[in-house]
């Protein structure tokens, strides 16, 4: 058949052996990214031709203390992987990247301040439809992107960065966060 299905699974742990899981069947001429942040929400539970899960993927949430609502308010994200201000900044960002880079930049402002992770509430989409068909070199080019021409570029062309250095790099040192000692309880990031 010709589907595409979005899965995320997130192991058991120190609970027990196995996964819980949730895959998403995506539209026809839509496209979905993902980049190491669980994003499926809440999900139609009575439609396996769209979604198929874990027969425990809620129940197992209850019994480790995770979840005590509806089974029609479980969201696999809030639950398993709440998005914090580094999963928005450094995961959920690439995935706004993408979907700027299909949709535009009036799409994109709706979504900026969670990829910035100012605003953790304002989720996005799990796919969005593009106005025309991507090529093979359209998604080789999306996968290379460093947020070139957005709010969040690193290049330091569109806005001054002094992280990108005298030649405009946008890779920046690792680790992703830092603290320095006269900031005493203070993270900050690369960027």
């Amino acid at each position: 058949r010709d589907e595409l299905w979005y899965l995320e699974l997130i192991g058991k742990g120190r609970f027990a052996k196995g996964a819980v899981w949730v895959a998403r069947k995506v539209p026809d001429g839509y496209v979905t990214g993902h980049a190491n942040q669980a994003r499926i929400t809440t999900f139609p539970q009575g439609d396996p031709l769209t979604c198929l899960f874990s027969a425990d993927v809620i129940s197992f949430a209850r019994e480790i203390g995770l979840y005590d609502g509806t089974d029609a308010e479980f969201s696999f994200s809030d639950v398993y992987d709440p998005v914090t201000f580094s999963g928005a900044r450094f995961c959920e960002a690439r995935v706004w990247s993408f979907f700027t880079a299909v949709m535009g930049a009036e799409w994109s402002n709706q979504y900026l301040d969670y990829a910035q992770g100012y605003n953790l509430a304002n989720r996005m989409p799990l796919w969005v439809k593009p106005a025309s068909q991507i090529s093979v070199q359209d998604v080789m080019q999306f996968m290379r992107s460093h947020y070139e021409n957005t709010a969040l570029d690193m290049t330091g062309q569109s806005f001054s960065d002094v992280g990108a250095g005298a030649f405009s790099v946008p890779v920046r040192a690792s680790p992703l966060t830092w603290s320095a000692s006269n900031f005493k309880g203070s993270q900050f990031f690369h960027e």
